[in-house]
């Protein structure tokens, strides 16, 4: 039997592989989408694993840098501790020699000790007290008469340093007056004067002599000096004197302290030099004399600062260390005045020790020497019992104050 094929059944068969395709499609692309999620979902926790595995070796090496930084900056802060502290006992340059040598620390204060040594040792010419008198008369009449005194005792015009060698203020602030007061200028009718001229130093130094031994002790006749009598006035003359000597040392110091010399110009320039100030190194040096003396010198040092309104300005600007520098200077300058006054403070003493000497003197040695010459008598009674030396000598003037005819 012949049976045909059916056009419908290989058309549905073709429609159902069709379809069964479409199925297995449909079925199988969740699984597809599925692996690819878990892929991407890897990859994303393996790269987080290393990021932040290389995040702790990035904390781990910062970690042990800033240690290393910690311990360098405190060991850069140990060293520098221990350079200041050796800085700090290390002497300045040249320190050593500057006790000793004179183109160091104290030349300045060196000359102005020179110049005491050499004034303690010179005297006036005159030996006695007639010739004292004559020339203090002399020296008046030609150099300090005052205008009251013009037309009278032989004053012919008023001096410019008029009754100088009988004022205090020669010694401390100079002799002489200006022409004319000026209220607009203080300073020029009586000006203050700490470096002195060859006058003034001679006025100064007639003042001490009227001061301390206006009429000095006339000496024994020649016939009498090599006799007992006469050596021992001789030895009474000399004690006198060394006690007048006291008094005359302290003045002639004030004196040395005014006395100008050029070295000490040189040597406050170089201080200046030395201590950078170049910014006023100028002005500076255009109000010194050619020659100062000690005295002017101190009261630069002192003006520059406290007279002087840049100062203040320079020092409200400057840094910490220009400021700290200023400081030091300035702490040496008190080291110097420390020692100024630690000298003075003997030169007290020593005046001081002469008048509870001369005290004792006068208000004791005389009852003593009583009571010796009354226990002689009683001893001795024919012996009138002065010893000690009590009394002058016999040809010699009674009292050191008043000249000798």
């Amino acid at each position: 039997m012949h049976r045909e094929r059916s056009p419908i059944r290989s058309g549905g068969i073709r429609e159902g592989l069709a379809v069964l395709v479409a199925a297995v499609g449909l079925a199988m692309a969740p699984v597809a989408r599925a692996d690819c999620d878990g892929c991407v979902v890897a990859a994303i926790q393996e790269l987080k694993g290393e990021m932040v595995r290389q995040f702790a070796e990035l904390k781990s090496h910062l970690s042990a840098e800033i240690k290393t930084l910690r311990q360098s900056d405190a060991q850069v802060e140990k060293d520098s501790l221990r350079a200041q502290q050796d800085i700090g006992f290390m002497l300045p340059t040249g320190g050593c020699e500057s006790a000793t040598a004179a183109a160091a620390a104290g030349p300045a204060r060196d000359r102005a000790e020179a110049y005491l040594r050499a004034f303690n040792h010179l005297r006036r010419p005159e030996k006695t007290g007639t010739a004292a008198s004559q020339a203090m008369v002399e020296a008046y009449l030609a150099d300090y008469c005052a205008p009251e005194d013009v037309g009278v005792r032989g004053c012919s015009r008023a001096s410019v340093r008029p009754n100088a060698p009988f004022l205090a203020e020669t010694l401390l602030s100079g002799s002489g007056v200006g022409s004319a007061p000026d209220s607009t200028r203080p300073n020029s009718y009586l000006p203050e004067v700490l470096s002195f001229n060859p006058d003034r130093v001679q006025d100064a130094r007639r003042f001490i002599d009227n001061l301390v031994d206006p009429y000095p002790l006339d000496d024994l006749p020649k016939d009498l000096q090599g006799t007992p009598q006469g050596m021992a006035f001789w030895m009474r003359k000399k004690v006198y004197e060394g006690r007048l000597s006291v008094a005359r040392h302290a003045l002639n110091h004030a004196l040395a302290l005014r006395v100008p010399s050029a070295a000490l110009r040189g040597w406050l320039e170089r201080v200046w030099r030395e201590s950078k100030a170049d910014e006023h190194l100028a002005a500076l040096q255009a109000q010194l004399p050619e020659q100062i003396s000690y005295a002017e010198l101190l009261k630069t040092e002192v003006d520059r600062r406290y007279a002087s309104p840049s100062w203040y300005a320079g020092i409200a600007g400057s840094p910490e260390a220009a400021v700290l520098r200023e400081l030091a200077y300035m702490a040496a300058l008190q080291l110097n005045l420390t020692y100024l006054r630690f000298r003075q403070g003997e030169r007290l003493e020593l005046l001081l020790a002469e008048q509870v000497a001369t005290g004792a003197d006068a208000h004791q040695r005389s009852p003593l020497l009583a009571e010796l010459a009354a226990a002689n008598r009683l001893v001795n009674p024919g012996s009138t019992g002065a010893t000690g030396h009590s009394a002058p000598a016999a040809g010699t003037p009674s009292s050191p104050d008043s000249p000798t005819p």
